[in-house]
């Protein structure tokens, strides 16, 4: 077990492995290395310090994921977007992934061009559209909106959605990663608790047909125009001072150009590409999930579902979190455990729906609501797919940041996965769109998908260094410059016989 707890040789933390990780170019800043907390402390107010604290921000990022993808989130969650039909909603939301999917393929350059600051302003400006689009279609009958605000959303969510995974990589402290992304997953999943809540406030009547209220949407879209204020408190990366006092390892900025060129080195490396298959899959069940709800439940069945799905999200996503924080295990062990865990768990959800869903191909079961005998057991299945799904999103992100050499390779991996994650979702809402009679053949390609993806993981996560590069580069140029100190502090004599002494010793 001691050999496969090791890292290989080749892929030591910062090592020389360059497929697994993003070649730099330039020289990486040595702010790191430069920061001395005591002075931070003494010279800085209390209140900047606060604002700048990597806890603070992980709030602020936490709260926008609440504001613009957790409302998302909640109005996928009513079930083909509460509309009466789910079609429309399928096809608005196909296209909104697809735009999401291009925007983060080029999204790494833009977003280290612009810095993360001012890619979430721009991205957090684009949330609103989603909740009004949907509004005037429930109101109106505007299906055009819904069409066209999706390539608006898609594309300002891209922007954004590659500024917060490099942001939410780069400044959780090393010892404390599994926590601080558990924190960010569970506020995007309170987001659809928020949304069920207020759509069962208003959708509660036994009998009620067709789609949900046009005022529910009014609600979502108050919500979602309050990212944009919390996108402008986000500090900047290298502001940012961790918990352990440690501050972001930052890179010199790359022409634009050059990034572009870094395009397909990320794209191409082998983090990357063992990764891509999850990436995929991740996001996969949403689409298939989400029309089985509206296929199968009754308006206020769904508002109930939508509100009482994330509970179990947030014991399961913290307790993952403490698992990939153990510190009595190596990294790469913990790496291995994780993965079992979240396999485990989605294997078993998955059998259970299919299950369910071939009763319903045998015996439809109409609309099923909250009174009916057959609820539980119909509905546990979407509701346990609401942590294990997010199980999976937050372990690939802690185990992204475990391969970082610094915050910009953060976005460039960031915007490579969320760019196949958005092509996963496009293709799931769009499978869907076809599918009228059965979600089955959506929750097979699901779960072939996971099975698919498990070989190249399992490849990735034995290679995950025991260190995290960033961390491991500070420490070597840490040392790096000690030793240059104390050898500016002997005398030039001293300095000789150290130079003899060690010719001596070859």
């Amino acid at each position: 077990m001691a050999e496969f707890d090791a890292a290989p040789p080749n892929t030591r933390a910062g090592g020389n492995d360059d497929n697994l990780r993003v070649k730099e170019v330039g020289n990486p800043s040595h702010n790191a290395d430069e920061f001395d907390m005591v002075a931070y402390q003494n010279e800085v107010p209390l209140w900047k310090r606060i604002h700048q604290h990597s806890l603070t921000q992980m709030f602020l990022m936490s709260i926008q994921a609440f504001c613009g993808p957790a409302m998302a989130d909640a109005i996928a969650g009513l079930g083909g977007g509460g509309l009466a039909t789910p079609q429309t909603s399928n096809i608005a939301t196909s296209i909104n992934y697809a735009c999401l999917a291009i925007t983060c393929l080029f999204g790494g350059p833009i977003v280290n061009r612009l810095g993360t600051k001012w890619a979430l302003v721009l991205g957090a400006m684009s949330f609103p559209i989603r909740g009004a689009s949907y509004y005037c279609n429930s109101k109106f009958g505007i299906q055009w909106f819904l069409i066209f605000g999706a390539f608006i959303t898609g594309t300002g969510s891209g922007c954004w959605y590659v500024a917060e995974s490099g942001t939410i990589m780069s400044i959780a402290p090393s010892g404390a990663r599994g926590k601080y992304l558990a924190l960010w997953i569970v506020a995007r999943n309170l987001g659809q608790l928020i949304g069920g809540a207020i759509n069962l406030s208003k959708n509660h009547q036994a009998g009620a047909k067709g789609g949900v209220t046009p005022d529910t949407y009014i609600a979502f879209l108050i919500i979602e125009s309050l990212a944009f204020p919390f996108a402008w408190l986000i500090s900047p990366l290298h502001n940012v001072v961790r918990s352990d006092g440690t501050k972001v390892r930052v890179a010199e900025k790359l022409s634009t150009k050059a990034e572009f060129k870094l395009i397909k080195v990320t794209m191409t490396s082998k983090l990357i590409l063992l990764s891509a298959l999850w990436a995929v899959w991740s996001f996969f069940y949403s689409g298939t999930w989400s029309t089985y709800l509206g296929t199968y439940f009754s308006t206020r069945a769904r508002a109930l579902s939508s509100l009482i799905s994330p509970f179990f999200c947030i014991i399961g996503c913290f307790g993952l979190g403490f698992i990939l924080d153990m510190k009595s295990l190596s990294q790469r062990r913990r790496a291995q455990l994780g993965l079992f865990t979240v396999l485990i768990l989605n294997t078993g959800v998955y059998i259970w729906t299919i299950i369910m869903q071939t009763k319903f191909n045998k015996h439809s079961p109409g609309k099923i609501d909250w009174v009916d005998k057959l609820y539980p057991s119909a509905f546990l299945p979407y509701f346990f797919v609401q942590t294990t799904g997010p199980l999976s999103q937050s372990y690939m992100y802690w185990l992204l940041s475990s391969f970082a050499t610094d915050a910009q390779a953060n976005v460039r991996n960031g915007a490579a996965f969320r760019c196949l994650e958005a092509v996963g979702q496009a293709i799931s809402y769009g499978m869907n769109t076809q599918i009228k009679t059965s979600p089955l053949i959506g929750f097979c390609v699901t779960f072939g998908l996971m099975a698919a993806a498990m070989g190249p993981m399992i490849l990735l996560v034995n290679s995950t260094p025991n260190e995290i590069p960033a961390d491991v580069l500070d420490k070597e140029e840490h040392e790096r410059e000690l030793e240059d100190h104390q050898n500016q502090q002997k005398p030039v004599g001293e300095k000789d016989e150290d130079v003899n002494f060690s010719v001596n010793r070859v």
